[in-house]
């Protein structure tokens, strides 16, 4: 069993060296810093087994050091607070931050060392404890409907949660591609392991480098990191072929069509395209809204505390002639209206109508005046919809042209476009 590292992170070079000098006669492997700035290179280069930090430090206190570090879930290492200064309210702060303990100076060394023992030996016995934190407490359904097209979805997902291999799953938006990717994982020999979805590439690189990753790691095509980090992870499942670990991507198009748009990188396409499971439209398998429709009508009062309304027969044949152009997402959003702010008794098809016509008066409308009523990740969206269709019609459609004057790189700028679903084929200049 490999040495304990530990970093001892605290602004007072005699109170480093003597817990220091204290641990290494204990037999661990210390490093120290004396500064935040010092304590973030060290965590994120060094691989270490715990980390005693410090509350007051002269760049930065130390639960905001830890508020950093807990960005990343789970955290590298367990983490134990010291301060001279402390507090019960500074304690639970920083308990509820994700720190394993708190140690109050002048630190009595048979305190520090009991810490220290019962920490390592915690972390050892519990290591995935707090990746849990990213894990699936609630069961997932299987999809709803008789369709042979739902009926081959279900098997291939059974099949997919047999045998633990890296996968795709690829769907326009609204098709529920989590929610797929999260019953195979509830279904899976990796089910008691997190589900961790990441998108930001500064997280993945940490818990690669500290061989941290476990369970089912779902990245979105939207937020892929750069070529020379999605390499790394591609090496990285190479070389850690036997651990318990899944890799899922997320797509709105094939995993060949991101390699050739450049966006996915060649080893980590041949790593996760093996297997692809494609999920159809909702207007590709129509004749189950009608199943949906019952389902989604009694799972939403349970689940959301919503009143309970009965579709009536002539309301779900006016859905069943809708495109749903937001496929089943959309279907479970016009339910929840439906139920959230619709009449009493049964849901009539003119109640259906008047919804469907509101909602596709509310798509055609443009960001004017409306956009401060929405929330942040939708008026977000929408701001950068038309600010890209903007500069494509000003770039005649040339993503070339468009990354000068936006100053993007083109590969993101590309992966920006797919994202909203914006083909620069489509887009030419105003008249």
């Amino acid at each position: 069993m490999p040495t304990p590292h530990i970093l001892v992170v605290d602004d007072e070079q005699d109170i480093r060296e003597l817990i220091s000098d204290i641990l290494i006669d204990e037999g661990y492997e210390v490093s120290t810093a004396g500064t935040a700035e010092q304590a973030n290179q060290q965590y994120i280069d060094t691989r270490l087994d715990l980390v005693l930090l410090d509350i007051w430090m002269p760049d930065a206190d130390g639960i905001s050091v830890l508020q950093d570090w807990q960005k990343t879930q789970p955290l590298l290492c367990p983490v134990v607070m010291m301060s001279g200064h402390g507090t019960v309210e500074t304690a639970v702060q920083a308990t509820r931050l994700g720190a394993f303990d708190f140690i109050e100076k002048p630190i009595a060394l048979a305190k520090l060392l009991a810490t220290v023992k019962k920490t390592l030996e915690q972390a050892a016995l519990e290591p995935a404890a707090n990746s849990q934190q990213q894990g699936i407490n609630t069961p997932i359904a299987e999809p709803q409907g008789k369709s042979p097209v739902r009926q081959a979805l279900r098997r291939q997902m059974r099949q997919l949660a047999e045998h633990p291999h890296h996968y795709c799953i690829v769907g326009a938006a609204g098709t529920q591609k989590n929610l797929i990717a999260g019953w195979i994982h509830q279904h899976s020999s990796l089910h008691d392991q997190p589900f961790i979805q990441y998108e930001e590439a500064s997280q993945l690189e940490k818990l690669i480098k500290h061989n941290k990753l476990a369970g089912c790691l779902v990245l979105d095509a939207q937020y892929l990191p750069d070529a020379s980090q999605q390499n790394r992870l591609a090496q990285y499942l190479k070389e850690t072929s036997g651990q318990p670990l899944r890799v899922v991507l997320l797509s709105e198009i094939p995993p060949r069509a991101l390699l050739d748009d450049e966006l996915l990188s060649e080893p980590l396409f041949f790593a996760l395209s093996a297997a692809v499971l494609t999920l159809p439209s909702l207007s590709q398998h129509i004749e189950d809204v009608p199943d949906m429709l019952r389902y989604y009508t009694e799972l939403l009062p349970d689940s959301e505390n919503l009143p309970y309304r009965h579709m009536s027969l002539a309301g779900q044949n006016c859905l069943r002639q809708y495109a749903w152009p937001g496929n089943e997402q959309e279907l479970v959003n016009l339910i929840r209206q439906l139920l959230l702010l619709g009449n009493e008794g049964e849901i009539t098809r003119a109640e259906v109508e008047q919804v469907l016509a509101s909602q596709q008066v509310a798509g055609e409308q443009r960001t004017d005046g409306n956009i401060f009523d929405q929330p942040l990740r939708q008026a977000r969206e929408q701001f950068e919809r038309e600010y890209l269709i903007y500069h494509l019609q000003q770039a005649d459609g040339s993503v070339g042209a468009m990354a000068e004057q936006v100053g993007m790189e083109r590969t993101h700028l590309y992966r920006k476009l797919r994202g909203l679903g914006l083909d620069p084929k489509q887009v030419t200049r105003a008249d």
